[in-house]
């Protein structure tokens, strides 16, 4: 259709709530709306007077039809735009991650409660969050741990107190020693009221709280307790000093700011508990995706649907004008506040500096490692910039168990949600063509499969030309040209060359070269004897040999690596059996016996 085509049909649309959804030419669906009265907002994109800018004019170019969904209520629209957003990711929509990985802080409701990360809400017990990461939230758990001495192992409590010694965190004084019955449940109990207090960001009276039972222990001669209550206190002080007070202590909002320029945006969300700044969250959209008061409030509205959780006031620094009485709405019992002055609006200017702050870095980082992608390139001599790249390794035990790993970089930086692992089985031993090339075919059998499938701009090989010749081999297969490169390694196990399989490129001049390749190759390696060592771990526990007496899935493990496998095993003898750590001449000789009794008949 042509604008003036999608002019008309607009304004045949009725000035009732609804979401509208943009195509392409090819049937793709760029941008995602939503409206109190389609009609107005839909025409304005294509109405002979608009004139847009920048995003905007570029998204309706690219517009050839639009299709509608008519809804009771505009915040019914507002909720239908976040699940076809979800959805659809469309090019010139704002778009965040999802819920699962926003983390709680969780205390258990058990008789002895325990301190972990969780990521949904679920059974009793105090919950904490969410955070921005679960890097902050275990660090946070940590913390709190480590200031009362709480214990961080798998042990379960009670049944495990008084069973086994205590672990090094105990002799190091990180652990009260609960296992070792050297305290009591009172005790615990004590502790664990401190760690809540302290999670609910309460360190002021905390620390007052800790330094009277300090001087009431001392008073009473009782100086290890003493000792104790000092160490928490000065732990929560130094948990208190890291937090930014900005706000009066009942204080609980979090506080949006926005920076947007002609090459994208940025958004930072501070988070105050207890009227301490205690995390941050930054999200980067790029130059597609459009920013207005319209795709903000949408945007603080989709948070809170992922995160699961609103603060008791949230605070913008973005005029959102009538958008800002639907986003009330949606937020339910929460305040929307759009401060013009005081501190609330001094927040909110710090937040968006921040944001600016953070994507002039991120942009900073970009510019140079596309600068080292593009000198790569050029060191391999390929016609394109890597934006993709695929790395393969091969790891088994013995002749068993054998697994490719596949670590992913796109434009530079690992993907881990990219990553994809492979039990291979059509070899029989160790064939590194044959495992090699199976890899392939079965990754390339994906290529139409989504983002995370997408064929790489280039494939590094750990290993040589067998590796090499595998790999075009099955690409051949599928008619595709894809650059493939060998990392070789020399007698020290050191990268020392890249070679396309008939000429060598040397490193030894090329350290940023060298250093790249070098993580690579430890990701890739790790990845896929992580892969390897689950399936001879799961083995190992559902293994036969947990039927003879005296071998449980730890000692199978044992034995299976020790051998290489099961076949290596069922060829041993009772001698070379009782070599290994943990196995008596006793337990070898009905290792043999059980072996050849079940698989020599």
């Amino acid at each position: 259709m042509t604008r003036d085509e999608l002019f008309i049909a607009a304004r045949d649309l009725p000035a009732t709530p609804g979401v509208y959804i943009m195509h392409n030419a090819a049937d793709k669906i760029i941008y995602v709306g939503k409206s109190k009265a389609l009609r107005n907002r839909v025409s304005s994109y294509f109405a002979p007077y608009a004139k847009h800018t920048g995003k905007t004019a570029h998204m309706v170019s690219s517009v050839s039809y639009f299709e509608v969904y008519h809804t009771a209520t505009e915040l019914e629209a507002l909720v239908l735009e976040d699940r076809f957003i979800k959805q659809f990711m469309p090019r010139y929509n704002i778009k965040l991650k999802d819920s699962s990985t926003y983390p709680y802080i969780k205390v258990s409701a058990e008789e002895y409660p325990k301190i972990s990360i969780v990521t949904k809400r679920d059974g009793e017990g105090s919950y904490y969050g969410p955070y921005a990461s679960h890097t902050t939230a275990k660090n946070i758990a940590a913390s709190v741990k480590n200031a009362f001495a709480l214990p961080s192992c798998n042990r379960k409590f009670p049944q495990d107190i008084g069973k086994g010694r205590p672990c090094l965190n105990f002799h190091i004084g990180k652990c009260g020693g609960l296992c070792a019955g050297k305290l009591t449940r009172s005790q615990y109990m004590e502790r664990i009221a401190s760690a809540k207090r302290l999670l609910s960001g309460d360190c002021a009276f905390l620390i007052k709280e800790l330094e009277e039972k300090m001087n009431a222990a001392c008073e009473a001669l009782e100086y290890e307790q003493a000792a104790v209550y000092r160490d928490s206190m000065r732990a929560v002080a130094k948990i208190r000093d890291k937090q930014h007070i900005v706000a009066a202590p009942e204080v609980e909002a979090d506080v949006f700011g926005v920076y947007t320029d002609d090459i994208g945006s940025a958004v930072t969300v501070l988070m105050i508990r207890n009227g301490a700044i205690t995390d941050r969250e930054n999200f980067f959209f790029g130059s597609d995706e459009l920013i207005d008061e319209g795709a903000i409030a949408s945007l603080i509205n989709s948070y809170y649907r992922r995160k699961g959780y609103i603060p008791k006031e949230v605070w913008c620094g973005y005029e959102l004008g009538e958008e800002a009485e639907l986003l009330r709405t949606a937020l339910e019992g929460s305040r929307l506040i759009i401060p013009k002055r005081g501190e609330k609006k001094a927040l909110c200017d710090r937040a968006a500096d921040n944001a600016r702050e953070q994507i002039i870095l991120k942009r900073a980082e970009n510019e140079r490692q596309t600068g080292f992608l593009a000198s790569f390139a050029a060191f391999l001599g390929l016609e394109v910039v890597p934006e993709r790249i695929e790395s393969y390794d091969i790891s088994n035990s013995g002749n068993e168990f054998i697994t490719a790993g596949m670590v992913v970089l796109e434009k530079g930086k690992f993907c881990k949600k990219h990553y994809k692992s492979f039990n291979l089985n059509e070899q029989d031993g160790q064939d590194d063509f044959a495992a090699t090339a199976e890899t392939l075919r079965r990754r390339l059998a994906h290529a139409n499969d989504g983002d995370a499938w997408a064929l790489p701009d280039l494939i590094l090989a750990d290993g040589g030309i067998t590796q090499i010749n595998a790999i075009k081999t099955a690409l051949g297969e599928y008619g595709l040209t894809i650059p493939v490169f060998g990392m070789v390694k020399d007698e020290h196990h050191k990268t020392r060359t890249l070679t396309d399989g008939e000429n060598e490129l040397s490193l030894n001049k090329r350290q940023d070269i060298f250093t790249f390749i070098y993580k690579l190759q430890e990701e890739v390696h790790r990845f896929a004897l992580s892969r390897m060592d689950k399936r001879r771990r799961h083995s190992a526990k559902n293994s036969v040999l947990t039927e003879i007496k005296g071998v449980g899935s730890a000692k199978a493990e044992e034995l299976l690596r020790a051998f290489g496998g099961l076949s290596e095993l069922k060829k041993a003898t009772a001698k070379e059996i009782a070599a290994v750590k943990g196995i008596n001449r006793e337990t070898a000789e009905r290792i043999v016996f059980f072996l050849k009794e079940k698989f020599d008949k």
